[in-house]
């Protein structure tokens, strides 16, 4: 399940050469099916792009120099166009605001406003926002497959195969 937070005529549009990518800063929270897929698209193994201790199912990017470890000089990333971005970069304006463990885990997330593109561009309309539900299930979902793969023995190695 997931919560969003934002404010029926909020606005946003990207401006990652502006800000120098104020958003790709390290440590961004990725989960073990992000993991498999930046590992296919870039050949890395997942100890060279990932912090690989295991906090209820998320891991998190590296940093060089406080920046995430995929992002270029001109502000770009390199997984754009991979189809390997993790949920988090593919989710904003939005960020992770909590997670809720319970019976159901349920995903907090809310408008990023200290972002220098939220107020431009487009109005964040219901589809942007479906989108972004749609991503946050997806992000639920592989905490929930790797919890079970845990349960199950597998050690987390196994589970980026």
């Amino acid at each position: 399940m997931v919560l969003i937070y934002s404010e029926p005529s909020a606005k946003w549009r990207c401006v990652f050469r502006e800000c120098k990518a104020l958003c790709c800063s390290g440590g961004k929270e990725i989960t073990a099916g992000d993991i498999k897929r930046i590992a296919a698209a870039t050949g890395l193994s997942p100890d060279e792009f990932a912090e690989l201790e295991d906090d209820k199912g998320l891991f998190r990017l590296r940093s060089v120099d406080g920046a995430c470890l995929f992002l270029r000089s001109d502000s770009s990333c390199k997984l754009h166009g991979t189809g390997a971005k993790p949920i988090f970069c593919r989710m904003y304006p939005f960020k992770f605001d909590g997670i809720i463990y319970a019976d159901e885990v349920v995903l907090k997330v809310r408008a990023f406003k200290e972002c220098p593109g939220f107020g431009r561009g487009e109005k964040i309309n219901e589809q942007f926002e479906a989108r972004i539900e749609e991503l946050g299930n997806q992000f639920v979902k592989e905490i929930k497959d790797y919890l079970k793969a845990k349960r199950e023995g597998k050690t987390p190695e196994e589970i980026f195969k």
